[in-house]
């Protein structure tokens, strides 16, 4: 059995592949218990707080002199703070805005906040490049549009240029539910056929007019809320 725990001069490769294994689940562990604010909203906080757990987490498997002792206490260490300061963050605007800093107007009322664009280094080519990621292709169109902690754009637009909805209309808006999955990679799910108030006989039948004989040979299937029938073969 090849050392793995403890300071090692030469580690061996079935020493690598032990010590991977472990990093691996030192590194699950990390991404399972903290934030998901972290990944989904990562803030220059929670930025710099992953890099330094990587840093720390794959240090046993570059230099076998790093015991993994050296590297979960740390770990810990940063986990316990970063915990603490959100918690305070919760509880202190002022404090959250220090370390999470604040949402900065790039377009007010129509007009560019050079000052702000020039903050974060951000021409007016890169800013048009942005807003037509988000499916705006005419800066004219934007009243508002603010720069979040975590990097994204949150965008207002003149009313005139706002999509119609069903209450300008004054229509009737219906619900949207999400489809069921009936079948999975050729696993039949039977209670949400039962959700879907259908049954594997109306499923059959339905496959048929997609040319597909067995639920084995389905990918993915889903029923929506007007029973209609999604598929994909394998």
């Amino acid at each position: 059995m090849p050392q793995v725990f403890g300071e090692i001069k030469e580690i061996t490769l079935m020493g690598y592949v032990l010590r991977a294994i472990l990093v691996g689940m030192i590194v699950f562990l990390v991404g399972r218990f903290v934030s998901k604010r972290s990944f989904s909203q990562m803030t220059t906080f929670d930025f710099a707080l992953i890099w330094i757990l990587g840093a720390l987490t794959v240090s046993p498997v570059l230099d076998g002199k790093v015991t993994f002792t050296r590297t979960i206490t740390p770990i810990l260490t940063l986990f316990f703070w970063h915990t603490i300061l959100s918690m305070i963050s919760l509880k202190s605007r002022s404090f959250a805005h220090f370390f999470n800093g604040k949402p900065l107007l790039l377009i007010d009322d129509g007009r560019l906040v050079r000052k702000h664009l020039r903050k974060h280094f951000m021409n007016i080519d890169l800013l048009l490049a942005e807003l037509r990621i988000r499916k705006v292709f005419n800066i004219s169109e934007v009243r508002y549009c603010m720069l979040e902690p975590n990097g994204q754009l949150s965008i207002m637009k003149y009313s005139a240029h706002d999509p119609v909805t069903a209450s300008d209309v004054k229509a009737t808006a219906h619900t949207i539910e999400i489809p069921l999955v009936v079948i999975n990679d050729g696993k039949l799910f039977e209670e949400n056929l039962k959700k879907a108030e259908v049954d594997l006989a109306w499923l059959k039948e339905n496959l048929k007019t997609h040319q597909v004989e067995s639920v084995e040979s389905v990918y993915l299937a889903t029923v929506d809320q007007h029973k209609k029938l999604y598929v994909s073969r394998k």
